[in-house]
């Protein structure tokens, strides 16, 4: 959770209720909006599912809309995901995105809708329109209650920030999110919102949300599912006074561009942390692929696996799972080169188990709350990491009373 002072953003404008969407005794707030004064650039990522849900759908029709996107308005309600729900999902984005349109003096290509939660359940607009007419921003942005606002499942808040320097200016970065299960590449059932005051246009915002993407949202995975209703936004409200800057190669965005991957990353460690059922954090390092393509693809058939995810989760040093995802995942590794480490452990050399292993030292790696893999598939020079956590009964307890 963020304690940085985020001067340069407290012209956005956030509020948060309980419209009634979300099923809870203690009514938390289920519904964020947040404003923006003027029009300011924005970029997207989005699920790549093909039953994703209506709000994605008319998010990227938004984006697509104009070379340089903008946003006057983002509004997100937990509880329902307005997925699989047809022409009705549809009507009602348009109608909520038409009554803030038309309330914000905007236009409605500018209205960027998120939604979470149950698949399948009509989404009553009513209650949201509703809930949107007795809002009230808060004097100063509040992005602690923002994250509770778009909580489901998970257990905590995820807020993260930064700061950095464009022409020696102070640029602000925050981002919040929110996922805990239903995680895999690709995005999941996870969203994210990041705000900068930068002064990019949107083309090159969606460049840099690109690339960061890839190494932090797009490398966790909790239990391989990926949802309909994955949604990351990045949104810069233009009012740095540094110069503009009109070029993705230009030199003076790197201390930015690390900034927004460091804040990505963790936000998207976070999600894994909070996992649902989740009790070890586990980063699989995948080292000697063809490529890194392929070296994704080998980290995320073992971070997927039931069998190497249990195995964790007992802290039981068995193996032989790592060399099955090894092998289930198609990609190419030399049998007699790959290299297994559970933490510092070397597991196998030359085709077979290591001469000086210690399933000893390998269990007491397992008993950690953090675990390390690292697979060398000896073929190549190209790595990948992968963020991922156990399986556990809790896991199977939550979803099963998911609607309950």
């Amino acid at each position: 959770m963020t304690k940085e002072i985020i001067k340069n953003l407290n012209d956005i404008k956030i509020s948060t209720f309980f419209c009634g969407i979300k099923k809870t005794s203690n009514k938390e707030d289920d519904l964020l909006l947040i404003e923006f004064d003027k029009d300011v650039s924005i970029a997207g990522v989005f699920t790549k599912s093909l039953t994703s849900s209506a709000p994605v759908n008319i998010c990227r029709k938004n984006l697509n809309a104009s070379k340089q996107a903008s946003v006057r308005a983002i509004l997100v309600n937990s509880g329902n995901a307005n997925a699989f729900t047809g022409k009705l999902g549809d009507e009602t984005v348009f109608k909520i995105s038409s009554y803030l349109s038309k309330k914000l003096g905007c236009d409605l290509s500018q209205i960027y809708t998120a939604s979470t939660g149950v698949i399948g359940e009509k989404l009553n607009y009513r209650k949201i329109i509703n809930g949107i007419k007795v809002m009230k921003p808060q004097s100063t942005p509040n992005w602690l209650k923002a994250a509770n606002a778009i909580k489901t499942t998970d257990t905590f808040a995820k807020v993260v920030s930064r700061k950095c320097k464009i022409d020696n200016v102070e640029i602000d970065l925050v981002g919040i999110a929110k996922g805990s299960g239903m995680i895999a590449p690709d995005m999941a059932t996870m969203l994210g919102f990041i705000f900068t005051n930068a002064n990019l246009p949107s083309e090159i915002l969606q460049k840099l949300l690109n690339k960061s993407n890839e190494i932090s949202f797009n490398s966790i995975t909790v239990d391989s599912d990926t949802s309909t209703s994955d949604t990351v936004l990045l949104a810069a409200t233009r009012k740095a006074q540094h110069e503009p800057v009109i070029q993705y190669s230009d030199f003076r965005l790197k201390d930015f561009k690390t900034s927004l991957s460091s804040l990505m990353l963790e936000l998207a460690k976070l999600i894994v942390k909070d996992g649902e059922g989740a009790s070890k954090f586990i980063t699989i390092n995948i080292t000697g692929a063809y490529s890194k393509i392929s070296a994704k693809k080998i980290a995320f058939s073992i971070a997927n696996s039931p069998l190497v995810k249990t195995a964790i989760a007992g802290e039981d040093a068995n193996w032989g799972r790592i060399i099955m995802a090894i092998g289930k995942s198609g990609e190419r590794a030399n049998r007699d080169k790959i290299k297994i480490y559970i933490g510092s452990e070397l597991v196998t050399n030359n085709g077979m188990l290591n001469k000086t292993y210690s399933e000893l030292r390998a269990t007491k790696h397992l008993q950690k709350k953090d675990v390390f893999l690292t697979v060398d598939v000896g073929v190549g020079k190209s790595c990948a990491t992968v963020f991922t956590c156990d399986l556990t009964y809790e896991y199977i307890k939550i979803n099963a009373d998911y609607r309950s």
